[in-house]
Formats: C-alpha cells, structure tokens, sequence
C-alpha cells in the first residue's frame, strides 16, 4: 500500500488528519502520517519560494519583490504560472516498508471515521480517502486486462 497526493493538497490531507477522533495506536499511526506529510509539505514550500525566486523580480535581499497590489512581481507572467501548476500537480508518494502498517491503520480509520465533514473538509477527507493505493488491487488489474 502507498499514499499519492498532489503537492498542493498536502496541508489539506494534514488538516483532515488532524480532525480525525482516535486513540490508541490509531492515533499514532495518524500523527507519524500527518509528520511525514509535514516534512514533505516543508520541502514543498521551500521548492516553491526556490521557484518564486527564479521567476520573480528580486529585492536587496534576494527574496521576490511583491506589487503594491500583493501580487508577486513576475518576470513572465505566463511561463510562471505554467510551471507553478505543473509544480503543484507533482505527486509526493509514501510507500516505504516501514509505513505499511501506519497506512493500513490511517485507511481503516479513515473508513471508520464518525467525524462530520463539511464543505472544503469534506472534498479534503474524500481526496485523502482516494489517495490511499493498494499494491495488491493494481496487480489483480494488470492480470485482469491480459
């Protein structure tokens, strides 16, 4: 099993993970998940302001200048915006050996979740939901279509 999640959905599926009501080593499971995910959303951030640099105007101090209208002062206006949504379409993936059991755990929990879920949370939980993989259906679905 493996978890899939666009760069720019990732503080979202932490904040789901973050509601969720558990005990137990449940709780566990989801905070090691939600740490992870942290550490991704972390080096996501710090390649995305990597890229604002590259794109942008810069200041005295070499971060990118902002307009007086709060926008960021891009060089091309066009190509920024193409590579960002490129950018935040890129997929992390969790899918080490050790995290076999953390993501069973945080699936079934999800599943279970009593937790009520509105608007914006609720499209979160169901990506969140979605982004859980399972090796074992893939592999059934290539000797299916032989």
């Amino acid at each position: 099993m493996y978890i899939e999640i666009e760069n720019i959905k990732i503080a979202d599926s932490i904040g789901v993970l973050e509601k969720l009501t558990l005990k137990g080593l449940k709780s566990i499971y989801r905070t090691r998940l939600a740490t992870k995910l942290s550490e991704k959303l972390k080096r996501v951030a710090e390649e995305q302001e990597e890229l604002r640099k590259q794109y942008c105007h810069l200041d005295k101090e070499g971060n990118p200048k902002v307009k007086e209208d709060g926008k960021l002062d891009v060089k091309d206006k066009e190509e920024f915006d193409k590579v960002m949504n490129e950018f935040f379409k890129e997929k992390i993936v969790i899918d080490d050996g050790d995290s076999q059991v953390m993501l069973k755990s945080v699936k079934k929990s999800l599943e279970e979740s009593e937790n009520e879920w509105s608007s914006r949370e609720a499209y979160a939980f169901a990506y969140l939901y979605e982004a859980f993989k399972d090796d074992d259906n893939a592999a059934e679905t290539e000797k299916d279509d032989e």
